[in-house]
């Protein structure tokens, strides 16, 4: 769950910036929840009480709370919140670095600029414990530490996980860009294995820990047997 904070007394601003927020989380099949406070202090309530937040977009200044004084505070206990700050004042821009500040944007909120923030901190977070995916009518979020294998089967990808399978439209090779490239290591030019799922490699097969045999080509044999050897080493 991505959990992001909007703090912004100006309700003209509220009500802009969720749309616009809601609207890129939506479009990039992020599973988020977003909370609003119009109040410094109403969020550092909440904060203090043990609420913790991937992504806060900050007002700068606000009738009873400068936003960066409130980052500092938030800073003395959470140095991994990605911190925006949005206002009107160019001149607190500097002020920024005091607090290790993502970015810093102007009003009007432009929502391009956001969504390439919004993506990239969600990427850092997540890419490599999740696979956002389409199957059918639904978005689906994956665990990585639940893929077996991936398969190709026509147009459409099988994705064999421990308790299951799911389909994704689309290629194998856009799956593979999606993944930590030292753990998914493709085995045949129709497959890919979750090396932390293997038990057993030999130069023709990959026996996984749910009993399932995936076939290994003789053209991917060494890279897939010297990595799932690094992968042993490493563990």
């Amino acid at each position: 769950m991505y959990r992001v904070v909007i703090c912004e007394d100006e309700k003209v601003h509220s009500r802009e910036q969720e749309t616009i927020c809601r609207a890129i989380l939506e479009k990039l099949n992020i599973e988020y929840k977003l909370s609003m406070f119009e109040t410094g202090e109403a969020f550092w309530t909440a904060f203090f009480k043990g609420e913790r937040y991937d992504l806060l977009l900050l007002d700068i200044v606000m009738d009873e709370t400068n936003g960066i004084e409130l980052a500092r505070k938030i800073r003395a206990y959470d140095n991994d919140a990605a911190i925006v700050f949005i206002t009107n004042h160019s001149e607190y821009a500097l002020q920024g670095y005091d607090v290790s500040a993502l970015h810093y944007l102007m009003k009007p909120l432009e929502s391009d600029r956001l969504e390439r923030i919004i993506a990239a901190d969600y990427t850092r977070r997540f890419q490599r414990q999740f696979l956002v995916i389409k199957s059918g009518v639904q978005n689906l979020r994956i665990p990585v530490t639940e893929i077996i294998c991936l398969e190709t089967a026509g147009r459409r990808v099988l994705i064999t996980l421990r308790d299951g399978t799911v389909e994704y439209s689309g290629k194998l090779s856009a799956l593979l860009e999606e993944l930590p490239g030292e753990q998914f290591v493709r085995c045949h030019v129709g497959y890919v294995v979750n090396l932390s799922n293997i038990r057993e490699l030999t130069r023709t097969d990959a026996v996984a820990v749910n009993g399932k045999t995936i076939p290994i080509s003789r053209a991917y044999s060494k890279t897939a047997q010297k990595a799932f050897l690094k992968q042993m080493w490493d563990a």
